[in-house]
């Protein structure tokens, strides 16, 4: 590293485009980019504490005042697909419990990063409370923000009565990890199944997908997601995830950006996706915050200089709030 240069950190994995992206605008914010890589402990890259001191490949990284976060390590029982289905690894406690070590590991040492003050991007607290989708919309609520109905719960008859209540409804996992579905009529058959785990259920919000990009108090990004057809959950069409959708940018009223830049301050997010609907008669209806959304089609299609106001606040020279 050169004399007196600034060098910042990217927590991430090697082949995320994402990262490499961020890593750009550092360089050319004249700082110096080190990657801190997600995936190091899993393939036996050596990364050590010693006495406070966190070591990165030989790296004394303690001091590094600002690291860009990609992913949040999180322990999940190892399985493969076969015939169509999800099986276990035969070894999979063993590999369950090396993984909640090398992910118990990594979290506390970027905790002790964000003690000494490093500016995180975004912190680990904040990004694991996100995973935890009740908070989200009772924080947006707290604001004044607009969201749909919703109803968590494990009791049939619940789901069955705010179902004939709101009429079209959808369902979701409270952390995450799989698309939104209908709750029609061969669900409503099977819901004796959701005693075994609460369920997110909320009125289907009918209107224009948007995603808004917000890094410290700036909107860097607001556009609405085009596909031939909407689907219930963007992320589940097959022109979305492809990379062919189109983008058109949206001005939002003032009203919805300070609600944006509230719930983000809340929810402790300096850099934060956030997911709203337009509806056709004109409402803006909240649906989840994200901490480290996926952006980079938005970038690359519209030039929305998101990677940048992500290195400018890893760097330092963009004010968190």
């Amino acid at each position: 590293m050169a004399k007196g240069k600034l060098r910042v950190g990217l927590f991430g994995t090697d082949d995320d485009p994402q990262v490499h992206a961020v890593a750009r605008e550092i360089r050319a914010l004249g700082a110096e980019d080190v990657l801190l890589r997600a995936d190091a402990l899993d393939v036996g890259l050596p990364v050590s504490e010693r006495d406070g001191r966190l070591l990165y490949r030989g790296v004394d990284v303690t001091e590094v005042p600002g690291v860009y976060l990609r992913s949040i390590p999180a322990a999940y029982a190892p399985a493969m697909e076969r015939d169509d289905e999800l099986v276990l690894y035969e070894d999979w406690f063993e590999r369950y419990m090396q993984e909640r070590e090398r992910a118990s590991f990594y979290v506390a040492w970027l905790l002790e990063l964000q003690r000494r003050g490093a500016r995180l991007v975004n912190g680990p607290t904040a990004a694991s409370v996100l995973q935890y989708k009740p908070f989200q919309l009772n924080v947006l609520r707290s604001l004044g923000a607009p969201v749909p109905r919703t109803l968590l719960s494990n009791d049939p008859d619940a789901v069955r009565a705010f179902h004939a209540e709101v009429k079209d409804v959808i369902y979701k996992p409270l952390t995450g990890g799989a698309v939104t579905r209908a709750l029609d009529d061969e669900t409503l058959a099977q819901l004796e199944a959701v005693r075994a785990a609460p369920v997110i259920f909320q009125e289907r919000i009918a209107g224009d997908d948007l995603r808004v990009m917000l890094a410290g108090d700036d909107v860097v990004s607001s556009v609405a997601i085009r596909t031939p057809s909407q689907h219930l959950d963007f992320r589940d069409d097959p022109v979305y995830s492809s990379g062919d959708a189109g983008y058109e940018p949206v001005e939002l009223p003032e009203g919805v950006v300070r609600q944006c830049r509230a719930a983000a301050r809340a929810c402790n997010l300096v850099f934060a996706g956030i997911d709203i609907k337009r509806t056709p008669d004109g409402r803006w209806v909240f649906l989840e915050l994200n901490s480290s959304p996926i952006y980079l089609d938005v970038e690359l299609k519209l030039g929305h200089p998101i990677s940048r106001a992500i290195a400018e606040l890893v760097v330092g020279v963009r004010a968190p709030h």
